[in-house]
């Protein structure tokens, strides 16, 4: 299918929000009835999106959102790497829209972003069980610590 992709903007943020809801909650049945996955996440999480650090890519099919990748600086985590900032990645796929390659393509289209942005790496945490930790191991990410069943990847961009 002939899918586009654009850059996040701050109008995405309630797809953001739906879509990191799928992000943590990969191992559950999406509602048939298509509601939101019951999945807690802090109102707050994107209500300054836009904010310096902040940066992704939207997948489109004729126009309505089907995945996302998109990272931003932390200010709280302190994960740094030569003095600068290393921001978090997240991606989601919509169930209808995954194993077609959407997700391979926005991850390596969020990397180039982060990467011309002038990020030296960037991390992102995935569940040990979860499936696509082996694309983000095809992509060079490497383990850089963890606890709890998850682990914090990063990717150096240089």
């Amino acid at each position: 299918m002939p899918y586009d992709y654009r850059d996040l903007a701050p109008e995405d943020a309630a797809f953001l929000l739906d879509m990191l809801r799928l992000a943590l909650g990969w191992h559950l049945v999406p509602p048939a009835d298509g509601s939101p996955l019951p999945v807690a996440v802090p109102p707050r999480v994107f209500d300054d999106l836009g904010r310096a650090g902040d940066g992704g890519v939207v997948a489109t099919l004729h126009g309505e959102p089907a995945g996302a990748c998109w990272y931003r600086v932390m200010p709280a985590d302190g994960h740094e790497l030569a003095g600068g900032p290393v921001p978090e990645l997240t991606i989601a796929v919509v169930p209808q829209h995954r194993a077609q390659g959407v997700g391979g393509t926005l991850l390596d289209r969020g990397i180039d972003q982060a990467r011309a942005d002038g990020f030296a790496a960037i991390d992102l945490v995935v569940e040990h069980e979860n499936p696509a930790r082996a694309m983000y191991v095809r992509r060079g990410f490497e383990p850089a610590g963890g606890a709890h069943g998850s682990s914090r990847m990063r990717k150096l961009l240089g």
